[in-house]
């Protein structure tokens, strides 16, 4: 392991991994995958290495964006943007970086000891979460998504529902027949995780910074003066939280054992249990410390759990672990428990590898933040047309898909718009990826259990499943006890008459919504039962929630009375624009979409505000950006791209 040129391989690993997960939508997964053919030049144990580096760092470079602009860098960073870009917003992005690299660290060397010495142990025990134990899971981390979000837990788990729902979209991987396609042929392979994410929060968040240009406060990201931070203060930080550590931890491993589970369930749960056995629940979501602890130490736990069943079993743990299994068999290596005895020389170099990857993570990490939280500097009216750039050059390299940038599109147009009314785009994410989880898990659960006399008995029995049903009805409860609470602690004087209210435009907006749905649901009956099962099941639960939404609307004691914001024309016509030339990329081509998109939105600013901005300087960043984007993807990674030629 401490041959030179294997510590050489691992830090160049390291880099690109932090590099990969820095960028919004280039996912852990996507990183180790586009790494594989250039192991084939490399001999195994480098070339394992090489992925591992890539793997552990891409999973903590996610946290990255989602601290610094409220855009995780992966599916498991979603909870990460819950408390850190509020510290970020409070000045302290160096503080959350820090403490989300040593929780990093941390967890990480957590799975992987467990990895190193105890993987036969945890063998038997992947052996047993069959579908109804990944079901229960599933449900558990939607209905977490109640317990955990703020606001309105109704609205949350509409979001969730919804999210599901676009889960549907697709052919149902049970009948193997497409369904709600709306005889569109580009939705027949459903819709993609990547785009989806990016669509719920690099494109939103691209579009409230441009919100922000009418302001006098929109020269940087950080609207405070940011604080000075030490390492030494953030290890204690770590160190005088270890029940949010453990949590972290302990949960991040276990949920990597779990066949498909992966890293996105594991920080949602840790979380979820780090604001369960908190005493101050109510600074989880307001930049609490913990909430970023418990998150990224959970991520990197996931990894060394991810690869026991892997190594031990051939069963991936994660869908990162299943790219993995396939740079396996590149070098001819079949996992198992000859993998030990017939390739040890590869096998314990490549797992005491993975552990100095967590030291030097620490090192690399840290000496990395000073950098990292200068990007909180670069102004609104650049900083926008960035993250719309890298969000479509993300989507469509994904598949090389023109779809994909639609989706991206339209999806974060809604969740703009939903976010007006205090809806969050984490209940919607988690919802689409834990639904086809949940869906398979009860099919097929259901055709097991029928083939053993009694589908409930299967789903209802066994240790595991009666902790982790005991575990969603105990969250489903705090949720509705919180929800009681909140409603009685806001009570006041009805100042409005019910029929007002009934006829007011919320009511009708959730009443006509409600009508929806319940047409949604008469006609999925001409549908087979198995594609219609579980959609029916959720839309009929998203129907009892928007009943209880306008009856709440009918029956609150608060009645706001806010000045409507003033909605500037300019700003719409600059929101249609911007959107419009994201959905023409494929015409007028990518790099001209880039320049157009680097030029309009700085113009905009010059022209409200000729003295924030020069002419000079937007034709400089805007043409050298647009350069550096050419020299990187076209000329060094030659990536497919959208060209007008």
């Amino acid at each position: 392991m401490f041959e030179i040129h294997h510590i050489l391989v691992l830090v160049i690993g390291l880099v690109l991994g932090i590099v990969i997960g820095a960028l919004p939508g280039l996912t852990p997964t996507m990183g180790v995958a586009l790494m594989i053919p250039f192991t084939f030049s490399l001999g195994p144990t480098e070339g394992l290495i090489l992925l591992g580096g890539i793997y552990c760092g891409s999973v903590f470079g996610g946290s990255i964006p989602a601290i610094l602009f409220n855009v995780p860098g992966a599916p498991a960073n979603v909870a990460t943007t819950f408390d850190g870009y509020e510290m970020t917003k409070q000045g302290k992005p160096r503080k959350a970086l820090e403490l989300a690299t040593i929780s990093s660290v941390v967890g990480g060397l957590f799975g992987m000891i467990l990895l190193l010495y105890f993987a036969p142990l945890f063998t038997e025990f992947s052996l047993r979460f069959g579908p109804t134990e990944s079901f229960w899971i599933a449900i558990f981390g939607i209905t977490v998504i109640a317990a955990i979000s703020d606001g309105s837990v109704t609205k949350n788990l509409i979001g969730g529902c919804l999210g599901i729902a676009l889960s549907f979209i697709g052919i149902s991987t049970i009948t193997g027949t497409a369904r709600f396609t709306f005889g569109f042929e580009s939705l027949i392979g459903g819709l993609h995780m990547v785009a989806v994410l990016i669509g719920l929060f690099a494109f939103p968040q691209a579009l409230r910074l441009l919100e922000t240009l009418r302001k006098k406060d929109h020269v940087t990201n950080v609207p405070y003066k940011p604080s000075k931070s030490t390492i030494k203060e953030s290890f204690g930080d770590v160190l005088k939280r270890p029940k949010a550590v453990t949590l972290g931890s302990g949960i991040g491993a276990f949920i990597g054992m779990v066949p498909g589970a992966g890293g996105n369930i594991a920080s949602l749960l840790a979380y979820n249990e780090a604001k369960r056995f908190s005493k101050n629940k109510e600074r989880f979501g307001k930049g609490e410390k913990n909430g970023v602890i418990a998150s990224e130490s959970a991520n990197n736990a996931m990894v060394g759990g991810s690869l026991i069943p892997l190594l031990t079993l051939g069963i991936p743990g994660s869908p990162t672990a299943a790219i993995f299994l396939g740079g396996l068999l590149i070098h001819g290596i079949w996992p198992g428990k000859n993998l030990f005895v017939d390739h040890a020389d590869v096998a314990y170099t490549f797992l005491y590898s993975m552990i100095a990857a967590q030291i030097l993570l620490l090192v690399v990490g840290l000496a990395m933040i000073k950098y990292m939280t200068r990007l909180t500097h670069i102004p609104a009216y650049f900083m926008a047309p960035v993250i719309i750039s890298f969000s479509i050059i993300v989507a469509y390299t994904t598949q090389n898909n023109v779809f994909d940038i639609y989706t991206v599109v339209i999806i974060g147009l809604f969740m703009y718009l939903l976010q007006k009314f205090d809806f969050s785009p984490a209940p919607i994410a988690l919802g689409f990826i834990l639904g086809t989880i949940a869906e398979q898990g009860l099919m097929h659960g259901l055709q097991l259990g029928g083939a053993r006399g009694s589908a409930f008995t299967y789903f209802f029995t066994g240790g595991w499943n009666i902790i982790l049903y005991g575990l969603v009805v105990i969250t489903i409860l705090i949720a509705i006890i919180k929800s009681v609470k909140n409603r009685n602690g806001s009570k006041k004087t009805n100042r409005f008459s019910t029929w007002e209210k009934v006829t007011s435009l919320r009511s009708l907006c959730w009443l006509g919504f409600s009508g929806f749905v319940a047409l949604c649901i008469y006609l999925m009956m001409e549908m087979p039962l198995q594609q219609r099962l579980f959609p029916q099941v959720i839309f009929m639960f998203l129907l009892i929630l928007a009943i209880i939404e306008f009856i709440k609307t009918c029956l609150m004691h608060k009645v706001t009375t806010k000045s409507r914001p003033t909605v500037y024309f300019s700003f719409i016509v600059l929101i249609g624009l911007v959107s419009m030339i994201s959905l023409l990329t494929t015409f007028i081509g990518f790099y001209s979409q880039v320049l157009i998109l680097m030029l309009i939105v700085p113009l905009y600013v010059y022209t409200t505000n000729k003295k924030e901005v020069s002419i000079k300087k937007i034709l400089v960043v805007s043409f050298s950006f647009t350069f550096v984007l050419y020299l990187v993807f076209t000329v060094l990674l030659r990536v497919p791209l959208p060209s007008l030629f």
